[in-house]
């Protein structure tokens, strides 16, 4: 596969995964922030179950284009190559354990509206913890991928592969990313939508640069 193609592929990879995690993430949202939301995910199960099936695919396609990119990037720096595959893996592998825990409140929310009769506050009570596990395992995610996301922006500015000024707006975007990870997670309220934009912006102009430039490959590797 020529380095075009690659990055071709790896452009519309990420337009795929962006815009599948975002289209269930507004569904998801909408269901889980409601008081009743176990009626409420069990009453809108083909739609839950859909976007389940949309955080397999945001899942299954970051994990495919960074294994497209590999060979580009392991010229530069076989470890941020290496270093990237491996983040992008993990944050598949713990956004992929919310996409179960929603399988697993939908069952719940089933087994409410089946028996009127059983305790909804138990169930509510496990429900909510396993909506924390969600929550914390898309930090998890999103840590995995501020820092090896930042690490390939640095090869991408110091060799040219896309112009300095798309680089430096990722390293902006992720380096904003890692800030708000930590502090949701340590519950400081100064963290705000706002620090997504950054990030945003670099996730809809880097893969469009991708697609219909691909990568600068005129500057030497390492040697």
């Amino acid at each position: 596969m020529s380095n075009l193609l690659a990055a071709r592929l790896a452009g519309m990879l990420i337009l795929i995964s962006t815009s599948s995690f975002m289209y269930a993430d507004s569904i998801i949202y909408e269901l889980l922030t409601k008081p009743d939301f176990l009626e409420q995910v069990a009453l809108n199960r083909t739609s839950l179950a859909f976007a389940a099936l949309l955080e397999f695919v945001n899942c299954a396609a970051v994990v495919a284009m960074s294994i497209l990119v590999y060979p580009i990037i392991k010229q530069y720096s076989e470890r941020v190559a290496i270093g990237y595959v491996s983040g992008r893996l993990i944050e598949a592998a713990t956004l992929m354990t919310g996409a179960v825990t929603l399988m697993t409140l939908m069952a719940m929310g089933k087994q409410l509206l089946d028996n009127p009769g059983a305790s909804s506050e138990h169930l509510y009570m496990i429900g909510t913890a396993l909506k924390s596990e969600r929550w914390f395992g898309f930090l998890m995610g999103m840590l995995s991928l501020g820092l090896c996301g930042f690490l390939l922006n640095v090869t991408l500015y110091q060799y040219r592969l896309i112009p300095r000024a798309m680089a430096a707006l990722g390293l902006v975007g992720y380096a904003t990313l890692l800030v708000k990870v930590v502090l949701d997670y340590f519950d400081v309220s100064f963290s705000g939508s706002w620090m997504y934009i950054p990030g945003g912006l670099y996730e809809l102009i880097f893969p469009l640069w991708l697609i219909f430039k691909g990568f600068d490959l005129s500057y030497e590797p390492k040697s």
